[in-house]
C-alpha cells in the first residue's frame, strides 16, 4: 500500500489576500492543483481513494485533482483539518489527544489492507501531514517533527514494506510538477 500525502494548493490566506484561515484557493493554488493532477495522470499513478480535510482549500485541491484523474473523493474528515502551530509547540500531547485519537482511528481504517497493492491519497495540511508521517513511522510527536517542510501541493509518499512490516518514506515535499512561477 502507498499513502500519498498532499498539502493543499496556495490559499487566499497563504497569499495574504484574506484574514480567515478557512479560505479558498488562490488563483496560483488552483494552478498548482491542476499541475499536480496533470502529473498524476501523466505518470498513470493509479489512486484507489481520495480523502480530504473538511477545510475549503483542501477540498478544492482534491476536487481539481479528482476531475483530472477521474477518481471520486471518498470522504472528508475533521481529523484531517489543520492543527494550530502555536498550540502544537506548547502542549503537543495534551492538545492533540482527542483529535489525535480520531486521526489514528482514520489511519488504522485506511491502512487496514496495507498488504494489498492500493494507493490512497490524503489531501490535507502541512502540520497534519507531518503528524501522519510521525504516527506511521512511529516517531515521537515533538517539535522536531514539525520541521519537515511541506510546500503547497507537495507530495509525500509513504509505502508499506511487506518484507520489513513497516512504513517508510519514498518521497517527501516533492514539487517537481510545479514550474518555477508556481513554487
Amino acid at each position: 500500500m502507498k499513502i500519498i500525502l498532499v498539502r493543499h494548493g496556495e490559499s487566499e490566506h497563504n497569499a495574504g489576500i484574506v484574514e480567515g484561515h478557512n479560505s479558498s484557493l488562490s488563483k496560483k493554488g488552483k494552478l498548482q492543483s491542476k499541475k499536480l493532477g496533470e502529473r498524476l495522470k501523466k505518470q498513470k499513478i493509479k489512486i484507489d481513494k481520495i480523502y480530504t480535510s473538511e477545510l475549503i482549500r483542501s477540498k478544492q485541491t482534491a476536487e481539481i485533482i479528482s476531475k483530472i484523474i477521474h477518481v471520486p473523493i471518498k470522504k472528508s474528515f475533521e481529523s484531517l483539518n489543520e492543527y494550530d502551530p502555536k498550540n502544537l509547540k506548547n502542549k503537543l500531547r495534551l492538545l492533540l489527544n482527542r483529535r489525535l485519537k480520531r486521526l489514528k482511528k482514520f489511519l488504522k481504517e485506511i491502512s487496514r489492507e496495507k498488504e494489498k497493492e492500493k494507493t490512497i491519497m490524503v489531501v490535507a495540511h502541512g502540520i497534519t501531514n507531518r503528524i501522519i508521517i510521525g504516527y506511521l513511522l512511529d516517531l515521537p510527536l515533538k517539535k522536531q517533527l514539525l520541521r519537515f517542510r511541506h510546500a503547497n501541493t507537495s507530495i509525500g509518499i509513504l509505502s508499506w514494506s511487506k518484507e520489513f512490516k513497516n512504513w517508510h518514506i519514498t518521497s517527501l515535499n516533492d514539487i517537481s510538477h510545479l514550474p518555477e512561477n508556481l513554487k
